[in-house]
Order: structure tokens, then sequence, then C-alpha cells
């Protein structure tokens, strides 16, 4: 699947994406299946997506796929069309992408997955790519929740100690 970036720029301001959104109560059961497949079927179709599982909790957890000439979210028209406007065709990518308080500085980790063709040619191989990536992703938010827990217990323990 190739576009140009004033197609691109097109589809994005009259939004054409195909868009779904799925819910996870909790990491416990985190199903990729319907997510992929969404995704799988847009592409098939030749359009643009971006699909969504939400993690439940206290600070969700986003786990997006999207398609994109460019390693930014769909979302962020702007920048993406300053910086593709008149490109020539290119190869679409499939980008994984983790929005959540702990997973970067920005709260926002975006790596691409693979092309589309690539996506669609070998979407087994993807898939474990994807799920890998978003293990990875999910287990260092959860590093960073205990470390920010652990902090505040210190904190809490000093404090007390201070004052007795």
């Amino acid at each position: 699947m190739q576009l140009t970036g004033n197609d691109l720029i097109e589809a994005l301001n009259a939004n054409t994406i195909s868009e779904a959104s799925f819910i996870a109560p909790d990491q416990a059961t985190i199903d990729l299946d319907e997510l992929l497949a969404f995704v799988r079927q847009a592409l098939t179709a030749g359009d643009l997506v971006g699909a969504e599982l939400v993690i439940s909790g206290d600070e969700p957890i986003h786990l997006r796929l999207e398609s994109n000439l460019i390693n930014l979210p769909l979302r962020y028209v702007n920048q993406i069309s300053k910086i593709v406007i008149n490109n020539p065709a290119s190869e679409v990518n499939v980008y994984m992408i983790v929005e959540h308080p702990l997973v970067s500085q920005s709260g926002l980790r975006i790596d691409q997955a693979a092309t589309v063709t690539g996506f669609l040619d070998d979407l087994d191989s993807v898939a474990a790519k994807i799920a890998a990536y978003f293990d990875e992703k999910i287990a260092l938010i959860n590093q960073a929740m205990e470390e920010e827990r652990a902090s505040e217990a210190t904190v809490v323990t000093e404090t007390e100690s201070e004052e007795g």
C-alpha cells in the first residue's frame, strides 16, 4: 500500500480513517485478536486505520495500531501535513503506539511494526512482534508504577521518623 503525502493529508482532513476502540477491563484480560482483525480488515480494504485497545485502570493504558507514512499519531494532522506535503508515493507503515504517563517522558511511545504489505503478507509474525512490544511496554509501565509506589512509601516513612 502506497500513498503520496498529499493523499495522506487529504484522508486525514476528510477523516476517512477506519477507527475502532476496544476495552480490556484489566491487564489480565488483554486480547489483541479483535484489534488485529479490525486492522487487517481495514488494511485489506485499502483504508488507513487507527485502532485502540484501552486497558482500564486508575490511569488507563492505550495500545494503538495506526497506519501512516511517518511515526506520528494520526491525530497530529497539522504536524503530519507539514512533514509529508508534496512527498512522492511511499510505503504506508503500521505503527505500534503506547500511551501512558509512565511509558516515556512524553507519555507516548511509537515504533514501526511493519509495512502494510508486510503486515498483510505475514500477519502471524507481525502479530507476535506487536504482542511482544505491548508486553514489554506494559511491563515497563508496571515497573515504573512499583518504583513510584516504593518512592512514595519511603517518603512517608522518612517523614514519620522525622516527626517522631
